[in-house]
């Protein structure tokens, strides 16, 4: 088998379709992790982002037009452009939540894509923002599950843990099936520390990877016996597209929706090696270390400190004499937080959250499919960007009712139209656009457009665009 694998790119082209998750809320990384560039769109580690590892790997086993990508709207224009750069085809493939509903309304609107004339078609669900190495071992753990999936059982994956960790769930094994496979007798969600260190000593549990592989009728069987409201909502597919009244969905996570509720779960036990990132304490331990134990990245002068992450992505960071610490550094926020208190990053969000803070939306830069801005400076009824706009690449025409702005280009050829009269702005040109005029802004050129925009007005937050048209899909009906 292990041959075949090795030699095949494609191993479940015809019979199993490949589903992977890619929204996600950029909590647990936090600061560097926002909601709008969680971490599976993050380079954590060599040159790819999670997203792009989780692809490449995937396509290793399924071909590009088995395989659908989620995410949600906010996300998508990144995670098309991601994709692209492994492979173009699946550019087409991404599908977006118009808002987040967690993993079981998305496995459904992926499951949508793969519905088709052949009942017996399985799928693979793959979360994007997980670590995985030992590629070989990672097919033969699928080409173990779908032998098992064809048999009628739903197969989850499970990783045998190294360490007590009380940031995974872990799932409690039966009786064995024979090879790697287990009967399922629980699932655990992140249990406490001693409980964690008696699962490690006792072999008998895994850790939740967040992979599943099963057959499609099955698994949709169970959705209607499990989610009834959910059933019914899948069932209109066929008069509208499930997309529309995807808002009106409760949020729920496969596992509690699904996975939990059924009998007939196995669990494979993995050989590859595994890590869900889901903590600074995870980059930590998976980091490359000084002779002190240290895990540096960035601009960071570190002094007799031992055992310690730092990251800097804005400014120096200096450190001195700290021990078991996580310092993260970015442009707007920084992290400081003792190693064992790694789960309380979460709390911090959640209280930046309940103060309307901005850090957890979004960094100083931010993405968008023109291009980029950065805010530079902000009080009150003022606002600062620099907003850079690639080659050929056009923004929506707009107006604002709270806001005017004034735009000096600093370098590149600006193409702008206010109220139907188009203008070229150059170099050290500027231009007002008033507030409630319709104005648009392309660059024509060869290379990118960089413009300083200066906003002042009482409202200045980004939800104060109409839009009347737009190259990228967003003008809202």
């Amino acid at each position: 088998m292990m041959s075949d694998l090795q030699n095949s790119p494609a191993v479940f082209a015809e019979e199993c379709h490949a589903i992977i998750l890619a929204g996600g809320s950029g909590t647990r990384l936090w600061p560097l992790s926002r909601n709008l560039l969680p971490k599976q769109l993050l380079v954590l580690g060599g040159d790819r982002t999670l997203l792009q590892q989780t692809v490449a790997r995937v396509l290793e086993a399924f071909t590009s037009d088995k395989i659908w990508i989620v995410t949600n709207e906010e996300h998508a224009f990144e995670v098309r452009k991601q994709v692209s750069q492994i492979d173009h085809e699946l550019e087409s493939r991404v599908v977006a939540e118009p808002v987040s509903r967690n993993t079981l309304p998305a496995i459904m609107l992926g499951l949508d894509k793969v519905v088709g004339p052949n009942t017996q078609a399985l799928a693979a669900v793959f979360p994007s923002d997980h670590l995985i190495s030992n590629s070989l071992e990672w097919k033969q753990a699928l080409e173990e599950a779908s032998a098992l999936a064809a048999k009628r059982r739903f197969v989850t994956f499970g990783v045998e843990p190294d360490h007590p960790e009380t940031g995974y769930g872990y799932i409690a094994l039966g009786e064995s099936l024979g090879d790697n496979a287990f009967a399922v007798d629980g699932f655990v969600e992140k249990p406490d520390l001693n409980t964690a260190k008696s699962f490690v000593r006792d072999g008998n549990h895994l850790w939740n990877s967040g992979m599943f592989l099963f057959r499609v009728k099955d698994f949709l069987k169970q959705v209607a016996r499990c989610q009834p409201r959910l059933w019914d909502w899948w069932l209109a597919r066929e008069r509208k597209p499930l997309i529309e009244s995807y808002g009106q969905l409760s949020d729920i996570s496969v596992d509690y929706g699904v996975v939990e509720k059924i009998d007939n779960i196995v669990a494979v036990k993995a050989g590859f090696q595994w890590d869900d990132l889901g903590s600074w304490e995870a980059m930590y331990r998976l980091g490359e270390k000084d002779e002190d134990g240290n895990v540096i990245q960035g601009d960071v002068l570190a002094m007799d400190c031992k055992n310690s992450l730092l990251i800097s992505e804005g400014g120096k960071l200096a450190a001195v004499g700290v021990e078991d610490m996580i310092m993260v550094q970015t442009r707007d926020a920084t992290l400081s937080c003792p190693m064992p208190h790694v789960q309380r990053v979460r709390d911090v969000v959640q209280a930046l959250k309940s103060q309307g803070s901005q850090l957890v939306e979004s960094h100083p830069t931010v993405v968008r499919p023109w291009g980029s801005y950065s805010v530079l400076e902000e009080g009150p009824h003022y606002k600062i960007k620099r907003i850079q706009v690639n080659s050929g690449a056009r923004l929506s025409s707009q107006m604002h009712h709270h806001r005017s702005e004034h735009w000096v280009v600093v370098d590149g050829t600006a193409e702008v139209e206010v109220n139907n009269e188009p203008r070229i702005l150059v170099e050290n040109q500027s231009i007002d656009i008033p507030k409630a005029a319709q104005h648009r802004l392309a660059n024509p050129g060869k290379v990118p457009l960089n413009i300083i925009e200066i906003q002042s007005g009482p409202y200045l937050e980004e939800d104060d665009i109409v839009r009347f048209e737009d190259v990228y899909g967003r003008v809202k009906k």
